[in-house]
């Protein structure tokens, strides 16, 4: 199996190393590069997703006051798993007051006017907050409401200067390849449309564990993870011959 291991190293080549290696090794069948892709982004989007329910699980556990020490080492590390996706945006105007948000968006962290944070409210209470010239939003203290895929600033003579700090969707992981004279897929990184997976390198055995699990296979962790160091030993030993 002189395929599991490569040159180069990125991981959603390393990822379907591992899954093309073991569903040859148990004669599991055969995954197709176009079936490995599909597998893969509908893999990564699951872990994405499952990484920031957890993140927002800690941050309301941690304003209702019942986290502990350990959680919160636990949940730091998430939280630094899921930076790796923040992004800052400016925002194009829609109408009025309204701005675009990116297309990319998953979750909106903040929105930003004048280098200052603006104050989130639900649509009900920016009601309630401009019929009073006490509580009327300012340039000065600003507020939004968001609407999905837009956002609406008050007070709406805020028509410039709006960005946003927001958690976009992870790009779909693409493997791309050339065919042999035998027919064989081989890892192509120069072409154009290669995508590597975004989530950071800890996760790549769950990447695996999920896309065996989509082909029909069902693996434990250990199971991933002695494949892996048996393979790697067999390469260096080749290596060092």
């Amino acid at each position: 199996m002189a395929f599991f291991l490569l040159s180069l190293h990125k991981m959603i080549n390393e990822v379907r190393n591992t899954v093309m290696f073991i569903l040859n090794k148990d004669n599991n069948g055969y995954l197709t590069p176009s079936e490995f892709n599909a597998f893969a982004r509908l893999s990564q989007l699951e872990v994405f997703e499952d990484l920031f329910q957890k993140v927002n699980a800690w941050n309301t556990r941690r304003n209702n006051r019942t986290s502990n020490s350990g959680v919160a080492d636990v949940a730091k590390n998430l939280a630094e798993d899921l930076d790796t996706f923040v992004k800052t945006a400016t925002l194009t105007l829609d109408t009025g007051s309204t701005f675009n948000l990116p297309t990319d968006v998953y979750g909106l962290v903040d929105v930003i006017y004048s280098n200052k944070s603006v104050e989130k409210v639900s649509n009900h209470r920016i009601t309630l907050l401009n019929n009073s010239n006490l509580t009327a939003p300012s340039t000065y203290f600003p507020a939004y409401v968001d609407r999905e895929t837009k956002v609406t600033l008050y007070p709406t003579t805020i028509v410039t200067g709006v960005s946003a700090i927001y958690i976009h969707l992870p790009s779909d992981p693409n493997w791309t390849y050339y065919t042999d004279p035998n027919g064989n897929p081989i890892f192509d990184i120069n072409n154009p449309s290669y995508q590597d997976f975004e989530l950071p390198k800890i996760y790549q055995r769950e990447l695996v564990l999920r896309i065996l699990a989509k082909a029909g296979v069902t693996l434990r962790e250990a199971d991933i993870i002695n494949v892996v160091n048996t393979e790697e030993a067999k390469n260096q030993q080749k290596e060092g011959k």
